[in-house]
């Protein structure tokens, strides 16, 4: 336990006096495996990214005795220990676990923000993005699956990856597991979150006044406020690192090694034989005998495969980058993203009550209190502004209520000094939360390209928001639910006030309320971090493609893309345990080509 190294980021217990306390008891909990001491030549599998489906894939494929596994990850630092804290979540963006990533300026969006840019977290380090997330434990919509499937994605409907969203799921609440669409014993743990905060039953009192059930959005239906569940193993934060690669170090035919940063994937002719990287100031190439497996991130994963010659013929091209295959690689770029609609809260302020000793002491002793709740989140819901009927269940927007501290909003937006100053500085030393209301379905698609051949040049990231204009108006339907219960009579007896402060620019825009909302939409934007679809799966006929249902690399051979980039379209809800779902059925599709009773 290193105390220095966990005062040095930046969490609001960085000096409370219990902080040694806390660090011994979250220490019960290991949440990152044991790194391997020296490197082979040659593996029958090198997996590329340790995040929330390389760390599966390297797992279950070293359940197999008769292969040898190298996971890669270019994050050095072990997460830590206070990122198992659920209620500090946020305070490790902008780390050395997070890449750090911005996009470029948008075109269409981000009016308010520095440069027009988002800034756009993205987690580094064992566990990847599941070190960084919100614990959130969603699936997505059954639509979404049997969508994959009907553009050619054989084999990945709704009634084939349900039995892996099964698989993966270690679910502690009784009431959830009788229901017919949960299980245990899997690696990822689901619990229900042990922190009720001032704002969950008010705004879920307030949800059923306007109509709204409150339901398990993973369970028969989605749409309606949903009484959610996180990532989460005995109130502390459960990663892929924590869930699959810890359970599995002490296996000698699996190496993972940190601090790992791939260059390429090696080719000879159009066979993947290998992958070079960086590793303590010199320079591998690591042998495969079988395959190399893509496990990078949506935005990593494009990048890389471009650096290794797999991508558009004209921008490989570009920068004197043999092509050894000409696909898509970093088009179909797909997000959810939202607005912030800010509230004062009439309670403690985020910082002061996340450091409180006696909350300490609580989390210490029983892992409850506000310490225990996934980034402060009070609630959630999935909505539909298009229904027709009340049967209908495909929600097209997304709500989050969260606290927030005046660090968040400064460091995590990205807004001009000017706007923050409008909009948040009369607010910032009080409590205050937000309701995030984001677009489920985006019907604009951007792309991931490189501005280099150096693979230490961050890659060119353009979400493209509101590239069509229609996305705006799922999101406005959600501002409106925002507004709605942030004004209600529930609200308003547990002292909730919507900020006084009119943005600059717009403020003849306010009358109509529609409009003004339009206008705040696309003036500020946060990404949800549901990136996925550069490496899109489908029918390997299909120009749009980049791998089969097997998640093979067309025109290529020794080499699979698992992640989030081969996603064809984002799921209807946060997108870690649909990876982690993706990761579990491709590990079996791979293990087929597998026969140790033979080998």
């Amino acid at each position: 336990m290193d105390l220095a190294a966990e005062r040095a980021y930046p969490t609001p217990l960085a000096n409370s006096p219990l902080l040694p306390l806390l660090l011994i008891s979250l220490a019960t909990q290991r949440n990152a495996p044991k790194e391997a001491t020296s490197i082979r030549d040659e593996y029958d599998y090198i997996v590329v990214g340790a995040g929330s489906a390389g760390s599966v894939v390297a797992s279950r494929l070293s359940e197999e005795p008769c292969v040898t596994v190298l996971l890669l990850e270019a994050g050095g630092k072990k997460a830590p220990l206070l990122n198992d804290v659920p209620g500090l979540g946020r305070f490790f963006w902008n780390t050395d676990i997070d890449w750090q990533f911005k996009t470029v300026p948008q075109k269409h969006a981000a009016f308010f923000h520095e440069n027009q840019q988002v800034v756009w977290p993205s987690g580094k380090g064992l566990g990847g993005s599941s070190l960084l997330n919100a614990m959130l434990y969603v699936r997505g919509n059954p639509k979404d699956y049997d969508d994959w499937e009907a553009q050619g994605a054989k084999g990945w409907s709704y009634k084939d990856v349900f039995p892996y969203f099964l698989k993966l799921e270690d679910n502690k609440d009784p009431d959830y597991l009788i229901n017919g669409f949960h299980a245990s014993g899997g690696p990822i743990t689901a619990e229900t979150p042990r922190y009720e905060g001032e704002l969950k039953n008010p705004i879920r009192e307030a949800a059923q006044q306007l109509g709204y059930k409150v339901l398990d959005s993973n369970a028969k239906r989605q749409t309606g406020f949903n009484d959610y569940q996180g990532s989460l193993r005995n109130g502390q934060r459960c990663s892929t690192a924590k869930g699959y690669l810890v359970p599995a170090e002490n296996r000698t035919n699996l190496d993972i090694v940190g601090g790992a940063y791939a260059r390429k994937v090696l080719f000879e002719s159009t066979r993947a034989v290998g992958v070079q990287f960086d590793y303590k100031n010199s320079t591998y190439e690591v042998k495969v005998r079988r395959e190399v497996i893509m496990s990078a991130g949506t935005t990593n994963t494009a990048q890389l495969l471009m650096l290794s010659g797999i991508g558009p013929r004209k921008h490989l091209q570009k920068f004197n980058i043999p092509v050894i295959a000409d696909l898509p690689v970093g088009d179909n770029f797909q997000d959810h993203w939202g607005f912030p609609m800010p509230f004062v809260l009439d309670a403690k302020p985020l910082k002061e009550k996340l450091n409180d000793p006696d909350g300490i002491k609580e989390y210490i002793n029983y892992r409850t209190g506000p310490l225990a709740s996934p980034e402060m989140v009070s609630a959630m819901a999935f909505l539909d502004a298009q229904a027709v009927s009340p049967e209908e269940d495909y929600p097209d927007h997304e709500l989050y209520f969260l606290e927030l501290s005046k660090e968040i909003v400064k460091e995590q937006v990205g807004l001009n000094p000017i706007i923050y100053r409008s909009i948040f500085f009369p607010y910032e030393n009080g409590p205050m939360f937000v309701c995030v209301s984001h677009l489920l379905h985006p019907k604009s698609k951007g792309t991931v390209r490189i501005q280099s051949s150096d693979p230490y040049d961050p890659p060119l990231i353009d979400p493209n928001y509101f590239d069509d204009p229609a996305d705006v108006k799922a999101i406005v339907k959600g501002m409106e639910t925002c507004r709605k219960i942030g004004l209600s009579k529930p609200m308003k007896k547990a002292g909730v006030k919507p900020f006084s402060t009119i943005l600059p620019l717009i403020t003849n825009l306010i009358s109509d309320l529609e409009q003004y909302f339009s206008h705040l939409a696309r003036s500020v934007v946060i990404t949800l971090s549901h990136q996925v679809g550069t490496a899109k799966m489908g029918d390997p006929e299909d120009p749009t493609t980049v791998v089969d249902p097997q998640l093979r690399v067309k025109g290529v051979q020794g080499l699979r893309v698992v992640d989030a980039s081969v996603m064809p379209i984002v799921p209807s809800g946060n997108t870690n345990i649909p990876t982690i779902m993706v990761a579990e059925k491709a590990s079996d599709i791979i293990k087929e080509t597998i026969s140790c009773a033979s080998d």
